[in-house]
């Protein structure tokens, strides 16, 4: 049974990493697309195209948050896979003690 334990402890920090990773490298992106689009703003003719530009800046803001909140969010499944694997081991080594 540890074995499962210590398989799904894996996948589950897998699975963390995997996210906190593709939110870091997203947030990236998304800080090169709004200094492009920052420049842009700055170059706006017109109010309607100055307003469509700031709208663009505003989501790529949220977006930048959401990449954020999902980063530190992929903490708790890569802690509860460390946590799995912790307790499996510790099982299997009272399992050859006792």
């Amino acid at each position: 049974m540890w074995r499962l334990w210590y398989a799904v402890g894996v996948a589950l920090a897998g699975f963390g990493l995997l996210i906190g990773t593709l939110a870091v490298y997203g947030y990236t992106q998304l800080v090169a697309e709004q200094a492009r689009a920052e420049q842009l703003l700055s170059e706006a003719e017109g109010e309607a195209e100055l307003r469509m530009r700031q709208v663009q800046v505003g989501g790529i803001e949220d977006d930048r948050s959401n990449n954020i909140l999902f980063a530190v969010g992929s903490l708790v499944p890569i802690t509860g896979g460390v946590a799995l694997v912790a307790l499996s081991r510790r099982r299997l080594r009272e399992r050859r003690v006792g």
